[in-house]
């Protein structure tokens, strides 16, 4: 298939195939293996020898696949191309000494309470607490699965996992990993994606609401359903019950129950990247809503808000507004549905995907505060551990 193959067009690394793209990836590691490990470093090896390991590949795909046209200039596009088709997922490791510490300074009980601090550092931390998270929904839906496949009757067609996704930045990338693992992995049950809040109001942000980012899941070979939420993100609390019997919320709302695992974050009130506050602010320049309304919920405690719900370091906020989040939780269900075996809320909780911010403190409560511990597992970054253990709970 390849022997002595001629390209005929100007050579891009997207059009080589998935089994040549691997094994570049595959001989290259081996080959820095040989030369830079010291148990195996074989003596004759030369100093040029050792370096090459791009010119030592590309000498390999000329004798083995009959390819002398990938020189070594092009071995590391083809590094890039295997990144972007999913085969070169980085694991960061994980600091398991701050989760104990963690778990020992909120008092938090050992059961259904699960901690993972990144151990990451720099502007990339956010990318790699997301990638974490995806690594921990994919062992959940694996769980599930095995759960629901014991009662599943025998000849019947094989259970769904049901994942429901919040709104924003972090989801979006947790989406994006996540996509890349099932893909890869090849064996993933079927899954039924849910929107659990529209999160959408800016045209030129539409990445950032579930049902754009589920588009992830199209070049997926395993079996994906999808259930939209199709709704403004916020809306009149004096409407909110007459607009749930709209068809774009009524029929999510309805398939709420069967959702399993629910994947979500938080977003800090004094931040401007947070979506809530990008929102209300926006209300507010457009002459919708009040400044004083806004400020109000300020003076309350208003400190972060999970899937556009506010809370204070008390609890969640309710009624201190004219307007509210249309979503399939409130937070005090989220809570609810940790207390129960077969349900899960992941939460992501590093720094800010856009700019790096620390949200440690919108974080506090939701350790500190029976009523906000709406998580199952909880997943963040080093730093923003280090700086909850700082404070008094």
């Amino acid at each position: 298939m390849y022997k002595d193959k001629q390209p005929t067009h100007r050579w891009h690394p997207s059009r080589e195939e998935d089994d040549l793209i691997f094994a570049v990836c595959d001989r290259f590691f081996s080959q820095l293996g040989v030369a830079y490990q010291p148990s195996s470093v074989d003596p004759e090896l030369s100093e040029k020898e050792k370096r090459g390991a791009a010119t030592a590949v590309a000498n390999w795909l000329k004798e083995e696949w009959g390819r002398p046209d990938l020189t070594r200039e092009k071995i590391y596009p083809l590094f890039w191309e295997a990144s972007r088709r999913g085969f070169l997922l980085l694991q960061a490791p994980s600091e398991r000494q701050l989760s104990e510490r963690l778990k020992k300074h909120f008092q938090l009980p050992e059961e259904k309470k699960e901690i993972s601090v990144v151990n990451v550092s720099g502007t990339t931390s956010a990318e790699h607490v997301v990638s974490k998270a995806a690594d921990v929904i994919v062992a959940l839906i694996d769980k599930v699965y095995s759960e629901k496949l014991a009662k599943t009757p025998k000849g019947s067609p094989p259970p769904a996992v049901h994942l429901g996704m919040g709104a924003g930045y972090a989801a979006m990338l947790v989406a994006k990993r996540l996509a890349q693992r099932v893909s890869a992995g090849g064996d993933c049950p079927p899954l039924v994606l849910h929107a659990i809040s529209s999160g959408g109001f800016l045209v030129d942000e539409p990445h950032k609401a579930p049902t754009t980012y589920f588009t992830y899941f199209d070049s997926s070979l395993i079996s994906i359903k999808y259930v939209a939420l199709f709704s403004e993100t916020v809306v009149s609390s004096d409407d909110y019950e007459k607009l749930k019997k709209n068809p774009g919320i009524m029929i999510p709302y309805e398939q709420r129950d069967e959702i399993d695992i629910i994947v979500t974050s938080l977003a800090a009130a004094n931040h401007e990247h947070g979506l809530l506050v990008r929102y209300l602010n926006y209300l507010v320049s457009q002459g919708f809503l009040e400044q004083s309304l806004l400020d109000q919920m300020y003076e309350v405690g208003w400190i972060g808000d999970v899937q556009f719900c506010p809370y204070s370091p008390e609890g969640p906020l309710q009624n201190v507004s004219p307007v509210r989040a249309v979503t399939l939780f409130e937070l005090e269900e989220l809570v609810g549905l940790t207390k129960r075996n077969d349900k899960h809320v992941v939460l992501v909780a590093g720094p800010c995907g856009e700019c790096g911010c620390s949200k440690h403190e919108a974080l506090r409560p939701l350790l500190a505060n029976e009523k906000l511990r709406l998580w199952t597992h909880l997943v963040t970054d080093a730093k923003t551990a280090r700086e909850l253990l700082e404070s008094p709970v």
